[in-house]
């Protein structure tokens, strides 16, 4: 009897040993058939004192925007305000952040007479301390623009300033109860349009309401839409332009201010910076395309 019982409990534990075995087979057979996937590393390149760049999509573009262009920070869509206090700001958590989360905003200072960019700890921002220091409380011209650069994400936004010019007009009438009439000469180009006709009606002198009706300058393309809408002060010792136009390869709608002395570099300067943002464009998996402006 004892044999018998012997016999059944060595029965009992091959079975039990060729189970655990077939288990381990199939869970070789298992990883080597499906091995676990790798998240891709991101790419993210630094400038020569190890700043990394800010990365994400812009106009539907990867971008890599040197460390120490960037004028503040990067602002992404979804992103709270910066001054958002709220229980919903506080609890928001950032997607990981790849060439292809959608930037919705950043800022850099863009120099108007040669087209450089300002970035920290270079000579430019040496130039920009300088200039801030000794140019501005003497008057003089500013050669700095800021810069804001937006994301366009819907695909229904129009590329143009057509509506926020005849929003404009309307809430001038409505408010300040005067129209912009078209001037017969251009500026520089671009068509140009006065708060009451340059005249004060009230007065029949010139006008001198810089705050509300300010000068407006815009530039159309062939098809009649305004691609560039510029708004100008024109009283008082520093005359000051708020410059908005559209880069339709991306897209993006950039805002630049800058001194009214450099009003005539408006194509200019528009070039410029698209070839600014065109350098920052990478592959989609963030190798660089092109030297990028703003680094050395």
């Amino acid at each position: 009897m004892k044999s018998i019982f012997k016999l059944y409990f060595k029965l009992i534990c091959l079975s039990c040993l060729l189970l655990l075995a077939g288990c381990d087979d199939v869970k070789q057979t298992g990883d080597k058939a499906a091995p676990q996937q790798q998240p891709t590393p991101i790419v993210r390149h630094q400038d020569r004192f190890g700043r990394y760049d800010s990365i994400g999509n812009l106009g539907g573009k990867p971008v890599s925007i040197p460390g120490g262009v960037v004028f503040t920070w990067v602002h992404y869509i979804g992103d709270p305000g910066d001054f958002d206090t709220s229980k919903q700001a506080q609890k928001y958590q950032r997607p990981p952040i790849t060439y292809q989360l959608p930037i919705s905003s950043f800022a850099f200072q863009y120099r108007l007479t040669d087209g450089a960019v300002m970035s920290y700890r270079e000579q430019t921002e040496e130039d920009y301390l300088r200039d801030n220091r000794t140019l501005i409380p003497q008057g003089k011209p500013f050669p700095w623009g800021y810069t804001i650069v937006y994301n366009i994400v819907d695909p229904h936004q129009p590329l143009n300033f057509n509506k926020a010019f005849t929003d404009t007009q309307q809430a001038k009438k409505e408010v300040w109860h005067f129209d912009y009439f078209e001037q017969p000469q251009k500026i520089y180009g671009l068509t140009y349009f006065k708060a009451n006709n340059g005249i004060d009606p009230s007065t029949n002198q010139p006008w001198q309401d810089n705050i509300a009706g300010p000068d407006i300058l815009m530039s159309k393309n062939p098809q009649g839409d305004i691609k560039t809408y510029i708004q100008c002060d024109f009283t008082g010792e520093i005359q000051s332009c708020t410059h908005e136009f559209y880069i339709d390869s991306m897209p993006v709608v950039v805002d630049i201010s800058y001194d009214r002395i450099y009003l005539e570099k408006w194509q200019q300067t528009e070039k410029n910076i698209a070839g600014i943002l065109d350098s920052w464009v990478v592959t989609d998996k963030g190798a660089l395309i092109k030297k990028q402006a703003g680094k050395m």
